[in-house]
Parts: C-alpha cells; sequence; structure tokens
C-alpha cells in the first residue's frame, strides 16, 4: 500500500503497484416518483419498455455557486411502467381501491438522479486471501465511504427533483430512500491513467506503465467521472487503444 509520507507529498516514492486499487469512484444516486395531474385518469397506453426517453443535463450552471464540487444529470422515465409502484400507499379497500390505482397509473413519472462523486484515494477495491470463491479465487472486498461533498450534492439533487415534480404538480409523491443510492453499475477508477508511473497504473492509452503488452480498457481507467454515464467514454477509450496496439504491432513495439 502507499505509504502516507508518499501519497502526501507529489515527490514521494510510491509507484502504480501502490495505486492499483485505489481511487474507486461511481455516482450517487437517487430516485423519486410522482403521479401527474395532468395524465390522473386519462385512457391507459401500453408505454412498457419506453424507458429513459427524456434526459436532463447539468442545469445549475449559472446559478449559484452550490456548496459542493461537481453536479448532477436527470434520467426521466427509466423504470418500466408495468408495475404500480403507488399502490402501497394509496388508502382504501376493494373497488375504490382499484379504482384510485387505475386512475394515478397513467400519470407516472420517475425521476432518476445521478451525481459525482470524488476520486477518493481512500476509495478502494483489496482482495481476502483468507476467503475464495468457487473458482478457488480471493474475493474482493469493497472499502468505500460518501464524502462529505458527495453528501452535500446528493441533499440538493434530492430537493431539486422533488422541486421539479411539484412544479409539474403531482398529486402523489413517492420519495425514494433517505441514505444514498450507489454507483448505478457505473463503477469506475482503481487503475487510473496518467503521465506519472508514481501516480498512476496506466498511461493516456490505457497501457500499464509497468507492461508493455497489458492494457486496460474498462472504465477502471478513469480519474475521475463526471454526472453523465460512462459508457460511451469507455467505448471510446477502448477504440483508441485498438487503433494504438495495432499501430505499436506495426512498428514491432508490441
Amino acid at each position: 500500500m502507499l505509504n502516507s509520507k508518499s501519497h502526501r507529498y507529489p515527490n514521494g516514492v510510491a509507484n502504480s503497484n501502490d495505486i492499483v486499487g485505489r481511487y474507486l469512484t461511481g455516482h450517487i444516486t437517487h430516485g423519486v416518483r410522482g403521479y401527474l395531474e395532468d395524465l390522473i385518469g386519462t385512457a391507459p397506453v401500453n408505454n412498457d419498455g419506453a424507458e429513459d426517453h427524456s434526459y436532463i443535463p447539468r442545469f445549475k450552471l449559472g446559478a449559484r455557486k452550490p456548496d459542493y464540487a461537481g453536479g448532477f444529470q436527470i434520467q426521466v422515465q427509466h423504470t418500466w411502467f408495468m408495475l404500480p409502484y403507488h399502490a402501497y400507499s394509496v388508502k382504501g379497500f376493494g373497488e375504490s381501491f382499484k379504482k384510485q390505482v387505475r386512475e394515478l397509473q397513467p400519470g407516472y413519472c420517475f425521476m432518476g438522479c445521478f451525481g459525482k462523486v470524488l476520486a477518493k484515494y481512500e476509495n478502494r477495491i483489496t482482495v481476502d486471501s483468507s476467503q475464495r470463491d468457487n473458482f478457488g479465487i480471493p474475493i474482493p472486498v469493497v472499502h468505500f465511504r460518501f464524502s462529505d461533498n458527495d453528501l452535500a450534492l446528493w441533499r440538493d439533487m434530492t430537493k431539486t427533483s422533488a422541486e421539479i415534480l411539484d412544479t409539474a404538480k403531482v398529486r402523489l409523491v413517492l420519495q425514494g430512500s433517505s441514505r444514498p443510492g450507489g454507483f448505478a453499475s457505473h463503477d469506475v477508477g482503481t487503475v487510473r491513467m496518467g503521465r506519472d508511473p508514481k501516480k498512476s497504473v496506466l498511461n493516456s492509452f490505457c497501457q500499464t506503465h509497468e507492461v508493455k503488452n497489458l492494457f486496460v480498457v474498462d472504465g477502471s481507467c478513469f480519474t475521475t467521472a463526471p454526472e453523465k454515464n460512462p459508457t460511451l467514454t469507455i467505448m471510446a477509450l477502448a477504440v483508441r487503444t485498438a487503433r494504438y496496439m495495432t499501430d505499436a504491432i506495426r512498428k514491432g513495439d508490441l
């Protein structure tokens, strides 16, 4: 592991092996459901599968400077319509209960919020050699805590999504968890790229500093992650790395 001296001082004696597994990051998430008054009681339609068809990018760029670094985006309707989530909250019984559930359903609106998480040295993945999976491989152990900055962003993200639904006029709001959701399978970092082998594992072409013919082309090469989804960036980096490898092989460098 990286000793405290080399972590605190840029001229320390660390090497890329000390950075492997560090700087795990991803998205901090929140979800809120509301039922829009203008659509309640309208004729139902088969819109199952119409997910993620609208997107609210980071929009507080010109507003008062927030008390956190980073930002968030909102994906609208990225959960399916077939499940009546509100049925657990509607009062009543029997025919009147069913009527309320049916009337509310066409107004369903879900807002999935994704915020930037700061890449912190302390957040990491290690392995436990004393516990192995069915293939005899040591299991991974995740060490992670959201920072104060992450939580400040999450609170603003939660408040803002509720305000948007309120402005759109909703009859019923179903808040998500009172605690942040994590990563949404958008986990990145742990073998970050960079120019200095003392501070990074990969070069700018996702090639490891210490093993010439080893490349890492997934999200673990990220040094940081914005509020956007990482997939297209991962794909672009993979294509760039493949072209670099092809050229290096032609030149006899690999």
